[in-house]
Formats: C-alpha cells, structure tokens, sequence
C-alpha cells in the first residue's frame, strides 16, 4: 500500500453551517482518509453523522469551511480554476440517493446518460454518442431499447443503474455512491452492489461508498472510516474493524447487526453508547495507529481502556 499513490487525499476537512449570526453547525470537523485507485472507501455512522456532507465536500457541491483535499494531485479544496474544475467534473462522479429525483423526467434516457458527453465532448457526433450510451447500458444491464424511454417507466433498481451508468458515462477515476442503494429492496441492493464489484473488476474504478448499513459496507469495502457526529473515530481495513473494534461507537455499531443463527441471536445484547454521557471528548483525542492501517481516535488514557 505504502509504494501506491493515494487517489484521493483528505486532510483534516472540516464543514460548518451558519445556521444563525453566532451558531454554526460542524457537520463535519476535521476529518482525514485517503483512498487508493481501484479501491472501496466505506464511510459509515448513523444518520446526521457526516457522511453525505464529506461526499459533497469531497465533490466540491459544497465548498470546504477549512483542510485540503487533493484528488489525483491536484488541490481541489480551495477556489477552483476552469481547468481545475473541468478535470475534477470529468474524473470524479456522483451516484446519488434517490434516482428518481435525481434524473429529469422530461429528458429521455439516452439523453440523460449522455448529458456528460454533451458537455465535456461536445464534438462527439451522434452515432458516437449513442454508440457509447448503448456500451454503458450494456455494462450495466439494462437493454438498448430502454435508451428511448423515460425516467418514470422503470423501477427503482433500474432508476438506479441509469444513474450508475450515467456516472460511468465518463470513465471516472472516483465514482462517490451516496446511499446509492438504501432506497432499493434487499433483493435489487445485492444486484447493484454485486453490478458495482463487477464494474471495478473491469475498470479499476475507485469508490467512495457512503452507507449506514453495515453488512453491505463489509461486502463492498476494502476498507472502512466510522464516522460519529462529524469525527471519524475509527478506520481500518475491513477485516481490522470488524474483527477487532475498539471505539466503543463502532463496538455498539456492530453489536447491533442481527445474526442469522437464531441460537446466537437469542443471546446478543446490544451495546448502548451515548456520546453525552460517555464522558469522551472527540476533540481531545488524535487519530492513532494501534497495527497495520488501524486507527482509532482517542486519547492516550481512552486507548488504554479500550484495548485492555
């Protein structure tokens, strides 16, 4: 891991919200990851956490109250230029949330799947244009018949693979799936994230997978970042934080993943954590390495509790 070059680059970024003359709400506060071509980042934590804000931060819909992001060397965090911004709206892409409210009604498939091309390739002639839609929705199962029809005429797992697909539509080096498939029935979640594995086995994208469902984020990601009230507490590779947690948010996370053995599920108690009586201050702590890419954000007194 070390000899690659990090893809995306986030140091300390921090989101605030004036919400009257003297109150900001600090959705996100200084929060750092990296992710490395090729890869799944999962982000996860519970709703209000953070997690969608970094992703907009991150694809610059929002503009960063303070840190840098740097996404294939360049520095994306501050005001951009034209050339700055054409680079990142071509490389990096956005599947968002709801699909329907996402894709305009009133613009056919083909249309909008296009719309990428159409801007950033404006020379592209016709026959190109639909020849690169149809090799898309190849990729992504749906029919070439399918091209000429609108948004409302599908469901929602198919709404969604149109939004992947026009993400796709302009060989993006970072794709940032924002809840892509909480919206979907269990069923259609499997076919999409399974359509997303396939997608970067053939590509070598790199995902940025926001989710709050956890057993889907360990299927999807290489590796995982906690998030809890705009603080990343805890990151790792997949295996490291699940099989060894050690903040006691992300402990009361996975505590309440039900299990399919009814025996063991009799018995599982579920962690409680509340941030406000825990006595744990985010701000105090710093984010520490505890093995391989495990880190976990705590004071040196915390550390030593939670790894006893």
């Amino acid at each position: 891991m070390e000899d690659r070059k990090p893809l995306l680059q986030v140091r300390n970024l921090k989101q605030h919200f004036k919400v009257s003359r003297k109150f900001y709400v600090k959705a996100v506060d200084g929060v750092s990851f990296d992710i490395y071509p090729g890869e799944t980042y999962g982000l996860v934590g519970e709703s209000g956490s953070g997690k969608s804000t970094i992703g907009r931060s991150v694809i610059r819909l929002y503009e960063p109250t303070g840190g840098e992001i740097l996404f294939n060397g360049m520095d994306i965090s501050g005001k951009l230029d034209k050339d700055t911004n054409k680079a990142l709206r071509m490389n990096m892409q956005m599947i968002f949330q709801d699909p329907m409210a996402s894709l305009n009604p009133r613009k056919k498939v083909l249309d909008l799947i296009a719309l990428g091309l159409d801007i950033h390739h404006p020379e592209m002639n016709a026959e190109e244009r639909k020849k690169k839609v149809y090799d898309i929705l190849d990729l992504v199962g749906l029919s070439h018949e399918h091209a000429n029809r609108y948004p409302h005429q599908f469901s929602g797992g198919q709404r969604q693979r149109i939004g992947i697909a026009r993400a796709l539509i302009m060989d993006p080096d970072l794709v940032i799936a924002d809840e892509a498939i909480s919206a979907l029935d269990v069923s259609i979640q499997a076919q999409v994230v399974n359509l997303m594995k396939e997608i970067q086995q053939k590509t070598n994208i790199a995902y940025l997978f926001i989710a709050h469902d956890l057993s889907m984020v360990k299927y999807i990601s290489d590796r995982i970042g906690v998030l809890h009230y705009g603080h990343l507490v805890e990151t790792g590779t997949t295996d490291e934080i699940f099989s060894n947690p050690v903040h006691p948010y992300t402990k009361s996370l996975l505590s309440a993943i039900p299990h399919p053995n009814p025996i063991t599920e009799r018995d599982r108690k579920a962690m409680n954590y509340d941030y406000a009586s825990s006595g744990i201050d985010y701000t105090k702590g710093t984010l520490t390495n505890i093995g391989g890419t495990h880190m976990v954000l705590a004071t040196e007194e915390e550390l030593e509790k939670w790894t006893k």
